[in-house]
């Protein structure tokens, strides 16, 4: 049971931030304890393109501009390398779009990740410069291709990096570095397709309201702060999505049966994980090609396969998650840290079995696959604990690494197999004597059931989009009477409840995943529970609903 911790909020604040901006009570309260004051909450509720930054303030912007007009000019062939998850095919898809807008039909690529992995390679350079190629745009990647830079100008190839990863000791010897982390731009936490979509609108001259989508898309994906410009790029891409979606993303929203309405959470949770499915179980070439797909039945096709493989995924994903646990049990390994492994278990999928384990273990993990003598694997870390610094203090002392790269949260590695049990001393050894704050849950506001009315929804509206650094508030509800309980889902996974406060009315109350705690939902029938809540619309009849978040 995690910890439950309240946010704290001026009051006095909070009061005049709902008279001057007209909030219900609690929603100010809300904005209030995340840390705005009077004036930054007009630009938070209503964020517009008036905010937005000039594109040109962005390193190297200027020099990349006059590159790719000259090419357009000379009828160069122009290649765009990208990557095989979200941010990566929608970065790809944004300069395709703006490319052929400008009169080129670029050549474009993304690696395979089991074959070429992650970033430009030489061997990338050497097949661009047998393709004629003169020009080599990157985006999400590029930012630490030292080799690839270095051969690119010895081949004669310009190259153009687009990134926003981590900036190493070194840069790349390319011909332009379009970062949002270098020089003086006032907006560094883009993803690589918000980048992209700068570098699109300096190309256009006008602002690209139809990539707004698939930078939406990308930033909510890629988990990177939705404040600033990335809550611009997705308010205003969500709108989009939802009246007038370009034809992939219409394919792909339907058969993820999203049709009441594409919201943040609705991207994160079912629109984002089918795209980066195809990259993971197969090319992410297809995800691509769904993005920009013009022809519907050809959209729907990509979109199933896409549906398929994301329910591949999770089977495999499950096997993987239940074979390490069992991993674990057997072995009693009470080390802070994990370091699981297995024969074959799918590379594609290695990074969220560590995520899941990270997140229900509450330590900093590494998965691994096995396959013909060599390892790969993933990592996920807690918050305060820099997994990067962990892997660079690992190799520091043990020379383990072929290859690794990441950041703080998350990162990637490969090493000889026979040499798993030195990278689990190692591992270990450098996590001892480093503490994090046991798991916690910040509640932003105590509820009475009946301050759940429809002003107090359309004002709860006017927070989203929800995600990095805005996460989606959570409520608590003191000694509340939870009655009608009932399973539902294709195998009765969830629950479906009724939630009322004294004599009060009683609202849905529906809670993923707690299916088979069915009977401890029937034992207690008055618990203090922490809860979202959102409007839930069936059949053009909007209702209040509650989803569960964990409960005492």
């Amino acid at each position: 049971m995690k910890r439950w911790i309240g946010r704290k909020a001026d009051i006095e604040l909070a009061q005049q931030i709902a008279r001057t901006h007209q909030l219900h009570p609690l929603v100010a309260r809300i904005v209030a304890a995340r840390g705005y004051d009077i004036e930054s909450t007009q630009a938070f509720l209503s964020p517009s393109r008036a905010q937005l930054h000039d594109p040109f303030l962005m390193h190297d912007m200027h020099k990349a501009v006059a590159r790719i007009q000259d090419a357009i000019v000379r009828k160069e062939t122009v290649m765009i390398f990208g990557d095989y998850d979200v941010d990566g095919v929608s970065s790809v898809t944004i300069l395709v779009k703006t490319l052929r807008k400008l009169g080129v039909d670029p050549l474009w690529r993304v690696p395979d990740r089991f074959c070429e992995g992650y970033g430009i390679r030489p061997q990338a350079v050497i097949d661009a410069k047998e393709q004629g190629v003169h020009l080599i745009i990157t985006v999400d990647n590029g930012i630490a291709a030292l080799e690839a830079a270095d051969l690119a100008r010895t081949s004669e190839i310009d190259l153009i990096v687009t990134d926003h990863h981590h900036i190493g000791h070194q840069l790349p010897d390319a011909y332009a570095l379009v970062h949002p982390a270098l020089g003086d731009y006032p907006f560094p936490e883009l993803c690589g397709a918000g980048v992209a979509f700068k570098l699109a609108q300096a190309l256009l001259g006008v602002f690209p309201e139809e990539l707004l989508e698939v930078v939406a898309l990308a930033t909510i994906a890629d988990q990177v702060p939705l404040i600033g410009e990335n809550r611009i790029f997705v308010k205003e891409g969500l709108r989009q999505i939802n009246r007038s979606p370009s034809v992939g993303i219409h394919a792909l929203a339907d058969v993820a049966n999203s049709k009441q309405g594409v919201t943040s959470t609705r991207v994160a949770f079912q629109l984002a994980p089918r795209i980066n499915a195809i990259g993971r179980l197969a090319h992410a070439k297809r995800a691509v090609e769904l993005l920009l797909a013009d022809d519907p039945q050809e959209a729907q096709r990509l979109a199933l396969e896409a549906h398929a493989l994301n329910q591949k995924r999770q089977a495999i994903q499950e096997h993987i998650y239940q074979s390490a646990l069992a991993q674990i049990e057997e072995h009693a390994w009470t080390d802070q840290t994990l370091v699981v492994a297995g024969e074959s278990w799918h590379e594609g999928v290695i990074g969220i079995v560590a995520g899941k384990l990270t997140q229900n273990l509450y330590k900093p993990t590494l998965c691994l696959s096995i396959k013909d003598g060599v390892a790969k694997g993933s990592g996920r870390s807690v918050p305060g604990v820099d997994l990067y610094a962990l892997l660079q203090a690992v190799q520091a002392q043990t020379s383990v690494f072929t290859a690794f790269g990441g950041h703080a949260a998350a990162a990637g590695f490969s090493l000889p197999a026979d040499r798993i049990n030195d990278l689990r001393s190692a591992w270990a050894t450098v996590a001892q004597g480093i503490e994090w704050e046991p798991p916690h849950i910040d509640v932003d506001a105590p509820l009475h059931v009946h301050e759940l009315t429809p002003q107090f929804i359309t004002d709860l509206k006017r927070l989203e989009p929800f995600g990095q650094a805005n996460p989606e508030p959570i409520f608590f509800l003191r000694d509340v009477h939870i009655g009608d309980v009932q399973t539902m889902g294709a195998k009765q996974q969830h629950l479906r409840a009724r939630v009322k406060e004294g004599t009060g009315p009683s609202y849905s109350l529906v809670a993923f995943g707690e299916g088979e705690r069915i009977a401890q939902w029937l034992e207690r029938t008055q618990r203090h529970v922490l809860v979202h809540v959102e409007e839930n619309r069936y059949r053009d009849m909007a209702q209040i609903q509650m989803r569960w978040v964990e409960a005492k």
